[in-house]
Formats: C-alpha cells, structure tokens, sequence
C-alpha cells in the first residue's frame, strides 16, 4: 500500500516530537529504532522512508529540537526581565529536571552528541551558537551568555543524577541565586543594588 506524501510528512512530524521526548527520556543510543517509532505511533518502516538511518534521525532530532528552544527564548518580548527570569526559573525547576522528555534537549542528549559523527555535532554546535548569539541579548556579553547556559545546563544534568531530592532542590536554588544576582543586578538578600 502507497502512502501519501502528506502521510510520510505527518509520520516525520511525529517522529521529531514524539521520538524527541522518547529519547530525551531513556537516550537516543540506548532506543532502539523499533521504541522510536513505536513512541512516534509509526512504524519502523515510517522512519526508514523519512531517514535513511538512526544517525540521520538523530541530527533531525538535534535540529528540531534546538530550533525549539531558540524559538522559546526568541518569544520573551525583548527588555522584558520578569518575562526572562520567569523562563529561567522554569528551566531551572525540579519540573524540567523530572521531565526530561518535555524539557531543553542539551542535558538530555549533549553527552551522547559527544560520541557521534561530525555532522550531527556541527548542528548541534550552530544551534548551540544561535542559543548563546539570543542569550547575549540578555546577559550583556557572549562572555555572560556561554556563562548561564552552561550553568543552567549543568545545574539539570547533575539534579537529574541525584536521587535525594533535597539535594536537587539544593543546587537548583544555587544556581537560581547566582543566575538572577548575575542578570538582574541583585544582592545577596535580593534587593536591588544602587
């Protein structure tokens, strides 16, 4: 049976976003193609006639999903500080560090982007530029926006190794007060400086 070019283009659509938060959740390598499609609600035979391998697929996904969060911070009205900070604080919560699957691909998938070929790193890199090149408008310098995605981006992956939750809470907060200290100027009780 022949599918449409639409049904080919909805099984892709599905298999970025559904696949994406499969493999954010459990690993990109540790899926296997069979979990990836089935988590997409398609077929395996879906994801070869969109991709012609699971490393093809995996740079979509990359791709996909870091356009997504460059989108996220591009629609915070520009000098809107509160709107900002709110998007940080939510990044910076036990919520995004248990939900790995509806959260930033970076601490989800930046180790195992490490161990694949360079094609996939070269768009995982621009669209990690792109990330810092937004940030910036933000933080004041690239210098300061390398500095809290990192930071964020470190502060998720080492909560979501932790199993003691006051733990994570811990170092979630540290993060949060250094962050919003850095960003919004303030002191160490929270108060503006002068």
């Amino acid at each position: 049976m022949r599918y449409s070019p639409e049904h080919k283009k909805q099984a892709r659509e599905k298999l970025l976003a559904n696949g994406a938060g499969y493999a954010k959740q459990h690993g990109f390598s540790a899926s296997g193609v069979d979990a990836l499609a089935a988590a997409a609600g398609v077929t395996s035979g879906s994801l070869y006639k969109n991709f012609s391998n699971k490393t093809e697929l995996f740079a979509a996904l990359i791709d996909a999903e870091l356009r997504k969060s460059v989108n996220v911070i591009a629609e915070v009205p520009a000098g809107d500080m509160v709107a900002f900070r709110t998007l940080l604080l939510r990044y910076l919560s036990l919520d995004h560090v248990e939900h790995p699957q509806a959260g930033c691909p970076i601490p989800a998938l930046a180790a195992e982007v490490a161990r694949v070929e360079e094609p996939v790193r070269r768009i995982f890199e621009s669209g990690i530029s792109d990330l810092v090149s937004l940030l910036e408008k933000w933080t004041g310098s690239r210098e300061s926006a390398w500095a809290l995605l990192c930071q964020s981006v470190g502060a998720v992956m080492v909560a979501r190794a932790f199993v003691d939750n006051d733990m994570r809470h811990e170092l979630l907060s540290a993060v949060r007060e250094q962050s919003e200290r850095a960003l919004f100027d303030l002191g160490p009780n929270g108060s503006t400086r002068a």
